[in-house]
């Protein structure tokens, strides 16, 4: 399975933890996640995991993560913030990455679980976040084993790299101008994305390129002519097999979707046919 690259506009979150499935993708900030109740599997790189109620998983900065498949009515806590958000663990989060990213519920501790069901309970109260995400991750990082990042230059590399592709994706951008400008080799380029992201650049270009069409079909004035030209595509045709290829339906069944019950109502739409 390939990852998408997500550009979070909030760089710190707390709150539930999704309630459906969502696919592989990494972002330049830290994922924590404490099951409540019910289950759910995750996974994170290439490991997957199954998570029981008191369960956490992390992932770290640049680490592809999906959230798989959740049993009905599994609730939990999810945080999502930058690495130097605590000064205590900064470092941890820099230069380290843990040997397994899940602490079962017997070695997190109750104490984390107990502060993560605070945090739910008290969402207005802001200024206790960080002090109990404070008093999480110590426990939380405390129960892992790391090892060194032999790969640290190519996280922050990773870093740059994919926010330089995110920015340019819409452009007539090729793995060979993508290099030039970021002043590295195409071969290394190309293996960063294998390595680190499990996918290659063009296929990385399109799901940036498809994610900003689902979001510009929400506009009832566009026409698709309008967005796949400021996704970056040459002709509908090729518009068309990429948006199959990354939502399993046509982008005219996709806008119908969207506009005439919002986002939620795309799962309900039929999948059609490749033409």
């Amino acid at each position: 399975m390939k990852a998408f690259y997500e550009l979070r506009k909030d760089n710190f979150f707390v709150g539930p933890m999704t309630e459906y499935p969502f696919p592989l993708h990494v972002h330049e900030t830290v994922e924590l996640v404490i099951v409540l109740n019910g289950e759910c599997t995750v996974q994170i790189d290439s490991q997957e995991y199954t998570l029981f109620p008191g369960d956490a998983a992390i992932a770290f900065p640049l680490t592809p993560h999906a959230y798989n498949a959740q049993a009905e009515g599994t609730r939990g806590f999810t945080a999502i913030f930058p690495a130097d958000t605590i000064a205590e663990f900064s470092s941890i989060f820099h230069t380290m990455l843990p040997n397994e990213p899940i602490v079962r519920r017997e070695r997190a501790g109750e104490e984390a679980l107990r502060m993560a069901e605070a945090l739910m309970q008290d969402k207005e109260q802001q200024h206790l976040h960080l002090a109990y995400l404070h008093v999480i991750l110590a426990h939380i990082l405390h129960a892992l084993c790391f090892h060194p990042s032999a790969a640290y230059n190519e996280r922050g590399l990773g870093a740059r790299v994919v926010r330089y592709v995110y920015d340019h994706a819409c452009d007539s951008i090729t793995i060979s101008s993508a290099a030039h400008d970021l002043g590295i080799s195409e071969s290394h380029l190309s293996h960063l994305f294998a390595q680190q992201f499990h996918v290659n650049f063009r296929a990385f270009i399109n799901a940036i390129r498809i994610d900003k069409a689902t979001m510009l079909m929400r506009d009832p004035f566009m026409t698709l002519t309008q967005i796949y030209y400021q996704c970056g595509y040459d002709n509908m045709r090729t518009f068309r097999r990429a948006f199959v290829q990354e939502t399993g339906m046509l982008p005219a069944a996709y806008m119908r979707a969207v506009r005439h019950g919002g986002a939620d109502n795309v799962t309900k739409a039929p999948v059609e046919p490749k033409k």
